[in-house]
């Protein structure tokens, strides 16, 4: 908050004064007047300690003239009477204004325009501060239940609990605002700032199912106004967790409810972005900044130059609106740009002519990396993993920004960038930290090949087998599998083909897509090449795949031979390939079975256009069926029968 200062004369400069100072006094006023409202005791309390805590507010002619004290009495009145007390039900209790010719308040015995009525020039104007704020800092969670059914400003209650999110202690926030929701209470359209609060606050901690419950009760016990709120919430939430159909229902829903609400254009752009329709949510941005601009609603500047940017450009718009939603972001975003060029900092230990050995950070960047660890809660995933899908990272996301900023050297960390990458990637708002996460992931491949190529380690193997190499090889196979998601070929294939020749066991199965990737470009020499040096791998997309490069480099006895040997431990894939219109099995929550129906369906989704390109499919619907004398047909699908009404064994 700005601290402006009433100059004593016309022609004399404001005092200069610190906004930490003052924002300390005032905060240790307010523990001193909930420990006691007596207002002398404060004042005389005030007029000892605020020349001391406040230095900078004294002006030069109070100080000439011993007035000090006299000038934080003064100070000490308007503060008590703009501090909303437990005492008083959480508003304040204002000293009555003394009269011209009435005894001066600091008890001088003069009258008060001859004592310190000249004195209120010289106070700072305190009307910016939220001063329930300090009251909440010194009071027990447990009393935070009696605030809604006290005198407490609502809009001073929200912003409290805004700034104790925005400094990283969500936790707090809640406590404050759950109560304004609890059973009985009456739920007004009044109310949906703190909704917005405390759903944002939910989301920061992980708290899914009181996100789920809090906007059932608004739904449940809100007025209009509320409701609408709570469907724009549960429209988001369901496009989070990909359930595309349930929030397109949920947002007309929304339409139903409030048909006028300018909400339901980001809600819009934000579902079909969801989809990847990102034409279409230009499309609907530019229909809803013409309703907009005609309201006429200088309210609506913001929305509508979002949505501008989302027709202009839909995927970085929808980008931009994400980080409208998460400021952390932008923030994260801005040091990332200001980041230093990737420098060597990094040493291989144990090094042979084979191995690069383990990776190790020099003595600066370990320190550095030891004060990381300490503001930011890492959440490493588990085995190969490249995510972990983690959004409390974000809690105190203050803290860890504020290392970023004062540490440059750790724009240079792989730990610290595999943290942030997964911390951006664990975000479920659509497009948040989308045009974000590649740009780091990129800068730590470069960071990677620098340091091989500056310690002389290139060419060298870097296994995942060492625990400090992982945090750099997950962050290059992060960008692989993005890159392989949009089926990036020309970016992937070269990638991917470096990480194998770092770590060729192969720790995160990139051959398998990347033999795809060959077939995909045209190169079936390279795939037969690349499953030459995995003889042993038996996983079906690398198998089958081998056997389509032979036959598309013309070499079909092998392609025969092989197709033989696979017939029994690649079946399921092989039926659902040359089958005409199979059924999508249930995916196991669990993960996918090797060999099973599913793993053979997912085979099919991303290998069918290649097989049905030239014959191929067809040679193989002929070779399966037992076309060719180096082919035994496969067996028979089993058929159910009539259930028997035989006991068993009987017949």
């Amino acid at each position: 908050h700005p601290v402006s200062f009433r100059p004593m004369t016309s022609d004399s400069p404001p005092p200069a004064a610190n906004e930490e100072e003052l924002d300390f006094l005032l905060s240790i006023a307010a523990k001193i007047l909930v420990r006691s409202s007596d207002p002398k005791a404060f004042l005389d309390w005030i007029a000892d300690a605020g020349p001391l805590l406040l230095t900078g507010l004294v002006p030069p002619e109070a100080a000439r003239t011993g007035a000090a004290g006299e000038v934080f009495r003064v100070l000490g009145r308007e503060i008590y009477n703009a501090t909303p007390l437990p005492q008083f039900g959480f508003r304040p209790n204002v000293l009555p204004k003394p009269g011209r010719n009435d005894p001066c308040v600091c008890g001088s015995g003069r009258k008060y325009k001859h004592c310190c009525l000249a004195l209120e020039g010289m106070a700072p104007a305190l009307s910016d501060y939220n001063f329930l704020r300090h009251v909440l800092d010194w009071l027990p969670l447990k009393s935070f239940a009696e605030i809604p059914s006290s005198h407490a400003d609502r809009e001073a209650v929200w912003d409290a609990a805004r700034q104790w999110k925005e400094e990283g202690d969500a936790k707090r926030a809640v406590a404050l605002l759950e109560p304004w929701f609890a059973e009985g209470r009456t739920l007004e359209g009044r109310l949906e700032p703190m909704f917005d609060l405390l759903m944002d606050c939910h989301l920061a901690l992980g708290n899914e199912r009181k996100r789920v419950r809090l906007v059932q009760c608004a739904l449940d016990r809100g007025d209009r106004a509320l409701r609408a709120a709570a469907l724009h919430r549960r429209t988001t939430m369901l496009a989070d967790r990909g359930k595309v159909e349930q929030a397109w229902e949920s947002f007309r829903e929304a339409q139903r409810e409030d048909p006028s609400n300018p909400g339901l254009a980001h809600l819009e752009v934000i579902l079909l972005a969801s989809q990847g329709a990102y034409e279409r949510a230009g499309e609907r941005a530019r229909f809803w900044i013409a309703s907009l601009e005609r309201r006429r609603d200088p309210l609506l500047a913001d929305l509508i130059a979002l949505l501008s940017q989302v027709a202009a450009d839909p995927k970085a718009g929808m980008a931009a609106l994400g980080r409208k939603i998460r400021p952390d972001v932008e923030q994260l975003k801005g040091l990332f740009e200001g980041a230093p060029a990737p420098v060597a900092r990094h040493v291989f230990n144990h090094p042979d002519e084979h191995s690069a050995g383990p990776l190790a950070a020099d003595a600066a960047l370990a320190r550095a990396q030891s004060k990381w660890r300490k503001v930011f809660p890492q959440a490493k995933p588990a085995l190969t993993a490249t995510q972990h899908g983690d959004e409390s990272v974000w809690e105190g996301a203050q803290a860890w920004l504020g290392s970023l900023e004062s540490t440059p050297d750790l724009w240079q960390s792989f730990d610290v960038l595999d943290d942030l990458a997964m911390a951006l990637d664990a975000l479920p708002t659509l497009g948040t930290g989308e045009d974000l996460l590649e740009p780091i992931l990129e800068r730590a491949v470069r960071l990677l090949r620098l340091n091989l190529e500056t310690k002389s380690a290139p060419g060298l193997h870097f296994e995942w087998g060492w625990k400090e190499n992982r945090p750099a090889l997950r962050l290059a196979a992060h960008l692989a599998f993005r890159r392989l998601e949009r089926a990036d070929w020309p970016s992937f294939v070269p990638l991917a083909e470096w990480i194998l020749s770092l770590n060729p066991n192969d720790n995160h199965g990139l051959r398998d897509p990347l033999s795809r990737a060959y077939l995909e470009i045209g190169a079936p020499e390279q795939a037969v090449k690349l499953t030459d040096g995995y003889p042993d791998d038996g996983m079906t997309a690398t198998t089958l795949n081998r056997i389509l490069a032979h036959w598309r480099c013309g070499r079909v006895n092998e392609a025969l031979s092989e197709l033989a040997n696979a017939a029994r431990h690649c079946e399921a894939a092989i039926r659902m390939l040359v089958a005409k219109s199979p059924r999508q099995p249930p995916i196991g929550a669990y993960g996918i079975t090797v060999g099973g129906k599913d793993e053979a369906w997912l085979y099919r989704e991303a290998h069918l256009h290649l097989w049905a390109r030239d014959g191929a499919l067809e040679w193989l619907r002929k070779a399966s069926k037992g076309g060719s004398a180096f082919v035994p047909p496969l067996s028979p699908p089993r058929r159910r029968g009539p259930k028997s009404s035989l006991p068993p064994g009987g017949g």
